[in-house]
């Protein structure tokens, strides 16, 4: 942790790439969002009102998000399930008939994830927002460290805001100071709790 935590401030006193286009967005949505624990079952339009403009897992497609099949969906349904600390995902048709189905475990923060490479997870923080989280050390050619995850959250008009964002900091080839950061921003329309095309 210190290791990454000298090479980002490292990276932050040197050379730096930043690339956020939907900054302004993010922080006029962020700070009037909605606490996702408001109520168990939320759907959404899979496609964004807007397209990202970057390529990444996720990007465009709320299915990818979730890890459920897009064939033939129309909408994302979140059925929570709070007590047992769980979420189930699923993809809808027009129709609003199931595609595929997919079951998060909910965990705080602090939690350490689980184990088992088949077993899906989200943080849910104390203010009602998901997370998902990933951080890399590799040395080779160079020496650094790489994160990145979505922040997902609801938005004060109740669509869903889920924001991709990745980052890197360290040495290049042992000498050259890095720090580069990239964040996505993406909004996806509510969608009725009926028929999942019907507006």
């Amino acid at each position: 942790m210190r290791k990454f935590t000298a090479l980002l401030l490292m990276g932050l006193l040197t050379g730096c790439s930043v690339n956020a286009p939907q900054s302004a967005q993010y922080n006029a949505e962020y700070s009037q969002r909605q606490d996702i624990r408001t109520q168990n079952v939320y759907r959404f339009k899979i496609k964004p009102l807007q397209p990202s403009g970057g390529k990444y897992w996720g990007a465009d497609n709320l299915t990818q998000v979730f890890y459920v099949s897009d064939k033939n969906a129309a909408a994302i349904e979140l059925r929570f399930n709070f007590p047992t600390a769980t979420l189930q995902a699923s993809s809808l048709d027009e129709q609003g008939k199931v595609v595929s189905t997919q079951t998060f475990a909910l965990l705080a923060e602090s939690a350490t994830p689980p184990s088992g490479s088949d077993t899906k997870y989200l943080y849910l923080t104390k203010s009602g927002e998901l997370l998902s989280k990933w951080q890399n050390c590799t040395p080779d050619m160079s020496v650094g460290c790489s994160w990145g995850g979505h922040q997902i959250f609801i938005t004060h008009s109740a669509d869903l805001a889920v924001q991709y964002a990745t980052g890197g900091a360290g040495l290049a080839f042992l000498l050259i100071p890095f720090y580069n950061s990239e964040a996505r921003l993406q909004i996806f329309a509510k969608a009725p709790i009926g028929a999942a095309g019907d507006e």
